[in-house]
């Protein structure tokens, strides 16, 4: 049964991990982070929550989707490249310009593809800690 400042360190920290790792996305191409670094921190969340609740509970809730997430990952950064063939080359930025009422929105394949590293990232991550943290049937003798 996991500790209890384990649980209390869970409840406090996993929001605020989630949190950093958006913001670490959100900066991403324009000053230092992205889609690498806010895998790690969210991958890091969810090994918290390993610790806390026990690997079976952070299986049971998102252990299934952990391989489809880094389908739809690998897919948007290969998405991401092949879009620049608009342009005419392959991994070329393709950007939108647009407005939503007051705001002004710019958004481009470089968003998309560090989408897709993160996906893979924390997929990845998240089902190898899931995997040192899964126990033994038997003991060895």
């Amino acid at each position: 049964m996991p500790e209890l400042y384990l649980r209390l360190l869970d409840r406090v920290l996993t929001p605020i991990l989630f949190v950093v790792a958006i913001f670490l996305f959100l900066r991403g191409h324009n000053a230092p982070g992205g889609g690498f670094i806010a895998g790690l921190v969210a991958a890091a969340a969810f090994e918290l929550q390993i610790l806390s609740e026990g690997d079976d509970v952070v299986r049971a809730r998102i252990g299934r989707n952990l391989h489809p997430l880094a389908g739809i990952g690998l897919l948007c950064a290969a998405s991401a490249a092949l879009l620049g063939l608009l342009k005419g080359t392959f991994f070329q930025s393709v950007w939108y310009f647009g407005t939503l009422g007051a705001l002004h929105i710019e958004q481009g394949t470089p968003v998309l593809f560090d989408l897709g590293v993160f996906l893979v990232v924390v997929s990845v991550m998240t089902t190898f800690l899931l995997g040192l943290s899964k126990r033994d049937e038997e003991p060895q003798r």
